[in-house]
Order: structure tokens, then sequence, then C-alpha cells
């Protein structure tokens, strides 16, 4: 019998297909069973925890932020460590996780974390003083004493709720912290440490910025490669975005004045990242049922390349939403993630992760998920507030509501 050409090649097709391994098969979007279970990892603390931020070392070991229970049970800053495969990391703290009790009160949280080039940890927060709170840890773990004295500084702004919600660490090894200050978190908050935790003199105000802007509360922070400090969050109006000197002082070549006044569509900032080519993108909510992104010039101006007039508005799935974390790669991907959940009591749409993946020109990108979205469902319900690069795919975290609370990470192919 003679076997024709096209019959072999078929053949050869077929016993290729056969021989691949599973790993051929998956799509972008998809879980990475390589990670966890099924993609996904949860961490319980004794009484309970949550996941904040998430940030990944030089060496691929995952850190996630949060708070937990603790030794006190009063709530302390908590942290995780886990290895490229999702196990946590022994050799990191107890079994791989951390708490730290700041002020001895109720209520020390971590909002943010960042991780040195030499691995030590860079965590900033709220302590139970109401301040803003800023912890280094070594890379095991163990609180580091050359940072203000045993590890950890606090910085008062004004009298109420203090809350550092992202920190950032420049080149020259100091510590860029921001957030709001005071009753209804008035006004953008920065503060700038040195590599021993003491307050950088010669940064804004003996190391503190205060920007009113219209009461906008500070919730994201980006290092341009110029030294410049992005600074994201949103007022009564909505976005609000500026950039500063490294001194502290506000850019003026940035929107005229350094602070981008009301955008056409409203979005309230909650994560911000810098493109390499310099345009900045920033996520959150556009309205309770929509997520938002925006993207702008590097003078300041709407991206007019970007969906048309420079904001994006997207519906993840049902219920409300939110994007609190987004990552730009290096092809100019841009990968957001948050959660949907319950509009209001008595909905039962359940709370669980969701990303999103956008082409350079603001276009859901379909070669994730199918359609650009995934969303990810953990037992009791989940929400994410974190997104990394991690072993070619994308890390996201936050805390699933089982049990009293716990971390939870996804890792999906991209």
């Amino acid at each position: 019998m003679v076997i024709s050409q096209a019959i072999r090649r078929s053949i050869a097709l077929i016993a290729l297909l056969v021989a691949a391994s599973p790993a051929a098969w998956a799509a972008d979007g998809d879980l990475d069973p390589g990670f966890g279970t099924g993609g996904k990892v949860t961490t319980p603390f004794p009484g309970g925890a949550f996941g904040a931020a998430v940030a990944v070392d030089q060496v691929g070991r995952i850190v996630v932020a949060g708070a937990a229970a603790g030794a006190s049970s009063t709530g302390e800053i908590a942290l995780a460590r886990y290895d490229a495969g999702g196990d946590l990391d022994p050799t990191f703290g107890d079994g791989g996780r951390v708490t730290t009790p700041i002020a001895g009160g109720n209520g020390d949280e971590a909002r943010s974390v960042a991780i040195q080039e030499n691995g030590r940890i860079v965590v900033a927060g709220i302590d139970s003083m109401r301040r803003f709170a800023i912890v280094r840890y070594r890379a095991d773990g163990r609180l580091d004493p050359s940072f203000g004295g045993d590890g950890r500084v606090t910085t008062d702004f004004a009298p109420g709720d203090d809350v550092a919600w992202d920190v950032a660490i420049q080149t020259d090894g100091k510590i860029v912290a921001v957030g709001g200050a005071g009753f209804g978190q008035q006004g953008f908050r920065l503060a700038r440490y040195r590599r021993n935790g003491a307050l950088d003199p010669t940064f804004g105000d003996d190391g503190k910025v205060v920007t009113r802007y219209h009461g906008a509360n500070a919730r994201a922070v980006a290092l341009q490669r110029n030294g410049r400090i992005v600074v994201a969050g949103y007022n009564s109006r909505g976005l609000a975005l500026a950039r500063y000197r490294p001194n502290g002082r506000l850019d003026r070549s940035f929107a005229g004045d350094g602070t981008v006044g009301a955008v056409a569509s409203q979005i309230f900032a909650l994560a911000v990242a810098v493109q390499p080519d310099g345009r900045i993108v920033v996520t959150g909510d556009h309205d309770i049922f929509r997520v938002g992104l925006a993207r702008f010039r590097r003078d300041g101006r709407l991206d007019r390349s970007f969906g048309g007039d420079g904001v994006v508005r997207t519906r993840l799935g049902p219920g409300e939403q939110t994007l609190n974390g987004v990552v730009v790669r290096p092809s100019g991907a841009i990968v957001a993630a948050g959660y949907t959940g319950p509009h209001e009591f008595g909905d039962p749409t359940e709370p669980r992760f969701v990303a999103a993946r956008y082409e350079p020109d603001g276009s859901l990108d379909d070669s994730f998920g199918g359609d650009g979205k995934v969303a990810t469902f953990f037992p009791g319900g989940a929400r994410a507030s974190g997104v990394a690069v991690h072993a070619g795919g994308i890390v996201v975290a936050g805390n699933a509501n089982a049990g009293g609370g716990t971390f939870a990470l996804v890792r999906y192919r991209s």
C-alpha cells in the first residue's frame, strides 16, 4: 500500500500532538496548574488575615503583605513568602509567615509592599495610632534594625487616620510612601525616607509633602526613570494625578502646574504604572458597575491614541467592580486586576478575583481568557488587591473570606 505525502503529514502531526505536554494546550488567562493547587493558593493565619499587596523579588519569590490577628490578637502587619510553585518558603519567618505589631494597639495593617535590590522587604500602611507605618525586613523575615533602630518607623501628618497606601523604592535606596491623612483623608501626602529610616530633609518640608489638590486622597505611586514621582488618587471630581520633582516640588512641566485637572470621564484611581516610553497608565473605578483605565502622555495630557479619548471603560462581570492593581508588560500590554462583588445586601453575586489584559491601544486582548477577561472564584468569595509579573505569567493576590479570612493568590498564564 502506498501512503500519500498528505497522509504522512497528518500522521506526523497527530503523533506530535499526542506527545505534546498538557501545557502546550494551555491558553493565556488560564490558571497555571504548576502553581499551588490548580493555580490557586490560600494561606491562613491564626485569627484570620487579609492580603493587601504583592511583590516579586529578584529570584522569583512572591511576597504578599497585609494584616492578621497576630500574637497580640489585636491586628498586626502580616507577610507571607512563596516559592515559584506557590509553596510557603520555609526560610522566611515562621514557616513562610511573619506578623509584626507596631504600636501595640488595634489595627496595624500593611497596604503595600516593595522589595529592594538586596532582598530587603519594605511594607507601608497604618499603625494602631493612625500614622504612616513603614517596616523593613531582612530577606529572612526578621526585622531590619538598621532601619529606624528596630525596623519600624512611623510618621504623623494630621489628627485622624494617616494611611500610607503605596510605597516605592528609588534607585538610590530612598523610600517614597504616599497616602492620605486626617479626617476624610484630605490631600495628597508624601513622605520620603533615607535608607536608615530617617525622613529625608532634602524632600519637601523636612521629608514630607502635602498637596491639597481639592481634597484628593493619594492611593498609588510610580517612579519614572528620570527620578520624577507620579502619584495617583481621587477627589470629589474623580481622577487626581500629580507629578513631583525629586525634591518633592510639583513638576510644572506636567499638565501646566504639576496636577491634572478634571478629565472628561471620571475614574477613581487606585493604581498607577509607568510604561517604558514614559506614558502613564491609571486604573480604578469608573462607576460602581464598570472599571476604568486612563493613559496620559509624558506632559500630562490624555493620550487620545488610547481608547479613542484616553479613557477605557470595561464591565468585568456582574455586580460592583474595581481594579486595584496594574502592570505594563514590555510588549506594551496592560494587565489590571481587582474584583467584582455584590451591589447591595441580598445581592447573590459572590466576590471573585478578576483580571483583564489590554492591547497598547486600550482594546481588550481576546487572546487572554477568550475575551480579554478572566474571573476566579474561591469558596466564601475573594477580593484581589494587587498584581505582579511572575515566572512568565501574572500573579494576583488578595484575600479569601473562608475561615475568617486568608491570604489568596492565583497565577494566570500570560
